[in-house]
């Protein structure tokens, strides 16, 4: 509860001392624009006299010398000024006029001169300091103008109070702590809203004397004339150089902040020790239910079965109930998983293939009848002897290693279904071929090692057998088609014999008979070219090396260039790249494509066209016609030997070129297939892997 709520409690202190800091920059932004304000008030004031002034300054009485009637004029303009008095004064500081005394009365002269010598020589207006007027005998404030009456260079001086000021500055309404000044350029307080009587006349307090010294808008702190502790706002004119400064006690800032801290210290103090009290009885029934679910707790781990009491929490109860539950499933977990063990270790025993599995050590801890049959070793004595046992020891090494790249790389090392072959030794020390595959768990913390193994000796046999059968075959159709060329030549060139010497004894039937012969020898002819074709694939094989398709496809083209002729047909290729492979059986796997694309093509003129994209494993070529197009029914047929779907008359051919083109493309390592539209042309596509030139091979 503690820990709940004194973060809270902080939370609360900071919020309010931030919320200070706020109403402090508030008060700080009001009062400057306040003095801002107040500021330009005194600076309108000012310009106001200034203009009253310079209106009287054009005045013919002054001119005329008709001081008179010029003190009549100044009289009546006072009454809608912020001016006291006006007065006119000569070069040499002779008051010639004065508004606060009857004309004709005599007048002194002005003291503080300095005023009117820097308005003769800047002929602009000038706003005294505070100075005690020698009629009036009372602080006062001069603006005074110049005025020119022909060569004589006079003066015109109004006369304002620091009473107006001080009025200024009521009715701002600061309210009764602050603290409003204004004061004059040399900084001498004029207007004030405290205490007026005891500081007219005398500087501000020395801080501000200095600031003003150094900036003309600022805040800061400082101590005001009464010694009072203020956060205090100026401004100070940029042309009549007065300043205006507004004062908040410190005292007034800080007492709301002090208040809520203390309010707020003592509703903590209240809210911790309730939450204590509470928490002291929550405790306490915390504490029971907890003991009560660790002995129930403890009597799970050791499979006991488990009821427990209702409890007084109502969470504690859920989590009870949920213990009493997990007994109950725990129970038939455990009888499902003694029937999955009986289940398992049927499995295991009833297995074909050798299922063998090792700990850390490579020590064997389980050996089923299936292993003990393969390696001629019964289970009782296999069970703790180590894996090497059954490994020839020329592979102990390779073994070690995979063991320890096992241990680095974990279970993704050795995947389970990656099957892997190898060589297994029998008790009595034979050598045999093995398929292996292999997988890893952990189980408390031990790792366990799985190795199902297969005798694969018969199936290497059956193997080499099939690749001798393979190679028979391929040799006896060499062969075959080699030795059928000899007599078809001869065949065929004692039937041109014949026809050309006995033709004209013959009646035309016989000579229809002599060219279906002559036919026929030749489509044999063809049939032995092509079975020929067909065996050289893999019987006349040369390394792989660079080949540049784009060359070898012009290479065709050029082969071709009769057939082209003859039909109109256009040959068109995109990017080709440069792939490693049998240049040979290249140029017969594009002569085909490229040759049936021209063939297979009715009512129109043929179009090829020969391109390669990148593939991530290498580059997938495609060769497109407009041809008759394929069914798709027969996409997998077309590539099996002598399988047509056309007759002799339809298309010549045998049935065999485009097996011939399956089997380049394999011997490659690619596949070959088509995409087919019929009555629109068919693409061929096939692909050519990446090899490294330094792993070209026959």
């Amino acid at each position: 509860m503690a820990a709940c709520l004194i973060p809270a409690i902080v939370l609360a202190a900071v919020l309010l001392h931030d919320d200070y800091q706020r109403s402090r920059a508030r008060l700080v932004r009001d009062s400057l624009d306040a003095a801002r304000a107040l500021m330009l008030a005194v600076d309108g004031e000012f310009r106001s006299s200034e203009r009253t002034l310079h209106a009287l300054s054009t005045s013919p009485s002054i001119s005329n010398r008709d001081y008179a009637a010029f003190h009549a004029q100044s009289a009546r303009a006072l009454v809608d000024s912020n001016i006291n008095n006006i007065t006119l004064i000569d070069p040499g500081g002779q008051q010639l006029m004065n508004t606060a005394t009857p004309f004709g009365q005599p007048l002194p002269k002005a003291l503080n001169i300095s005023q009117f010598e820097s308005v003769r020589t800047t002929g602009r207006a000038s706003i005294s300091n505070l100075l005690v007027g020698p009629v009036l005998n009372r602080p006062v404030v001069r603006v005074v103008v110049p005025v020119r009456n022909g060569p004589d260079f006079q003066y015109l001086v109004g006369v304002m109070l620091p009473t107006y000021f001080q009025k200024l500055l009521i009715e701002r309404r600061f309210g009764a702590g602050r603290i409003a000044v204004i004061a004059d350029a040399s900084g001498t307080v004029v207007a004030r809203t405290h205490e007026i009587d005891r500081f007219i006349g005398k500087p501000v307090a020395p801080a501000l004397l200095e600031r003003l010294n150094q900036e003309d808008e600022n805040t800061f702190e400082l101590v005001s004339l009464e010694g009072i502790p203020v956060l205090t706002a100026f401004v100070r004119s940029p042309t009549s150089r007065w300043t205006v400064a507004i004062g908040t006690p410190v005292d007034s800032l800080t007492a709301d902040l002090w208040r809520s801290l203390w309010l707020l210290g003592a509703l903590a103090a209240l809210l911790l020790s309730s939450a204590l009290g509470i928490a002291w009885v929550m405790g306490g029934r915390i504490a029971r239910s907890v003991r009560t679910l660790s002995a129930s707790a403890l009597a799970l781990g050791d499979g006991q079965a488990v009821a427990v009491p209702a409890l007084a929490i109502r969470e504690a109860d859920e989590v009870g109930k949920a213990i009493s539950n997990a007994s109950l499933m725990l129970a038939r977990a455990d009888e499902a998983l003694r029937g999955s063990e009986a289940r398992m270790r049927g499995i295991v025993l009833s297995a074909m293939d050798a299922i063998i599995m090792v700990d850390d050590n490579q020590s064997i801890v389980l050996f089923n009848p299936a292993a003990a049959a393969m390696f001629g070793c019964s289970v009782e004595k296999a069970v703790g002897l180590p894996a090497t046992r059954f490994i020839p020891e020329r592979f102990h090494a390779r073994h070690h290693d995979f063991v320890q790249q096992q241990q680095v790389h974990g279970d993704n090392f050795g995947e389970f279904g990656v099957v892997r072959t190898a060589t297994g030794k029998r008790a009595d020390g034979e050598e045999f071929s093995v398929e292996m595959s292999y997988s890893s768990l952990v189980e408390s913390g031990a790792a366990y090692h799985t190795f199902i193994i297969r005798d694969s000796t018969e199936r290497i046999r059956a193997y080499e057998a099939l690749e001798r059968s393979n190679l028979d075959l391929q040799q006896f159709a060499f062969v075959a088609s080699h030795d059928l060329k000899t007599p078809l030549r001869s065949i065929g060139g004692f039937l041109q014999i014949f026809e050309r010497n006995y033709a004209d004894k013959l009646d035309e039937k016989a000579q229809s008979l002599i060219r279906r012969a002559s036919a026929a020898v030749h489509r044999l002819d063809q049939l032995t070219e092509d079975l020929l074709s067909y065996a050289r694939v893999n019987s006349e094989v040369r390394p792989f090396a660079p080949v540049n398709c784009r060359d070898m496809a012009e290479e065709v083209v050029h082969l071709l260039d009769a057939a082209l002729r003859h039909s109109r047909a256009q040959v068109t290729m995109g990017e080709l790249p440069e792939v490693m492979g049998d240049r040979t059986q290249l140029v017969q796997l594009l002569l085909n494509l490229v040759g049936n694309g021209i063939k297979y093509c009715r009512d129109r003129e043929p179009r090829v066209h020969i391109e390669a994209q990148r593939d991530p494993q290498g580059w997938v070529f495609s060769v497109a016609d407009n041809g008759i197009g394929i069914d798709a029914r027969h996409h997998e047929k077309i590539f099996e030997v002598f399988k047509r779907l056309h007759t002799q008359n339809e298309y010549a051919g045998t049935g065999i070129g485009l097996a011939v083109c399956r089997r380049v493309v394999e011997r490659h390592g690619g596949k070959i297939w088509i995409t087919s539209v019929v009555g629109e042309g068919s693409t061929f596509h096939f692909t050519i892997p990446n090899i490294p030139a330094e792993r070209a091979v026959l």
